[in-house]
């Protein structure tokens, strides 16, 4: 499986279940992200909370330019809280040397997550990431 992943590292962190979002205070503390996940069997829509490690996941249907839908549809939302985007292309996903390799390219930690036939995402810190709460 392969695919391409927008990723974009923001400037605050938050907890969805909390409804807290405060400024990150320094490059040392663990951001929030939005992360789109583009690949022939399906893309989705990850956003990561930094504060409890949160996660919440969305298929999205299949667009034309998805990374430039991506890249413009988090810039609208986000656009004052954006610290970093990258597009990483993720040749082979049952290799994690390969992996590792395209987030090293992008000057990235490579701390990530495959989930199995769905997508890979990036996390800011090691910890685990789960689905805590439920978006409205």
């Amino acid at each position: 499986m392969q695919g391409t992943l927008v990723l974009t590292i923001l400037t605050v962190q938050s907890s969805y279940l909390k409804q807290v979002e405060q400024p990150r205070p320094d490059e040392a503390r663990v951001p929030d992200t939005i992360q789109w996940w583009i690949a022939p069997l399906g893309n989705w829509r990850i956003r990561t909370f930094a504060l409890d490690h949160d996660i919440h996941t969305h298929a999205v249907g299949h667009a034309d330019n998805l990374v430039e839908l991506a890249l413009t549809n988090t810039e609208k939302n986000y656009f004052d809280v954006i610290h970093s985007q990258h597009v990483i292309e993720i040749s082979d996903c049952r290799d994690e040397q390969s992996i590792s390799a395209s987030f090293r390219r992008a000057g990235l930690e490579a701390r990530f997550e495959f989930a199995e036939g769905r997508f890979v995402f990036w996390k800011p810190d090691d910890e685990r990431y789960y689905t805590q709460s439920v978006p409205n």
